[in-house]
């Protein structure tokens, strides 16, 4: 797909496929009246759009997570509400009270019928005990 600069021409996805010319119009322009009329949008969107070559999805949302306390608070949320599937990744898996915080979900969300797929990095859990992992598998 052959992405154009500039906002008149850029497509946007959503969960049903691509938007309309005139559905792409409107919600840049709402986008411009609650930023300002500033060109630097439509110079991020081309960019993003032609790093990765494909169009922008719509409905994302990003919360920004400042500590250690409010990102487990969020991914503990995550994994309660979770309906269907975790995917979870983690460079360090200990043995320790978060760790053992996460297994408990996860097996509870497991018990529930949520698929639940964890990769931990080798390195990151050397001094992680077999017995901790042997649980979760």
């Amino acid at each position: 797909m052959k992405l154009l600069a500039g906002t008149s021409g850029l497509p946007l996805l959503m969960a049903l496929g691509l938007l309309s010319a005139s559905g792409c119009a409107a919600i840049l322009a709402e986008l411009k009246r609650k930023s300002g009329d500033i060109d630097v949008l439509d110079k991020h969107i081309a960019l993003e759009q032609a790093i990765v070559g494909r169009p922008l999805v719509l409905g994302n949302k990003v919360t920004l997570l400042q500590d250690g306390a409010a990102t487990y608070a969020a991914m503990f949320d995550a994994i309660r509400t979770a309906r269907d599937h975790i995917n979870i990744e983690s460079y360090i898996f200990e043995d320790d009270e978060i760790g053992r915080q996460f297994a408990n979900l996860l097996l509870e969300q497991q018990t529930r019928g949520v698929q639940v797929n964890l990769i931990d990095d080798s390195v990151g859990g050397l001094n992680t005990p077999k017995a901790f992992y042997e649980r979760l598998a």
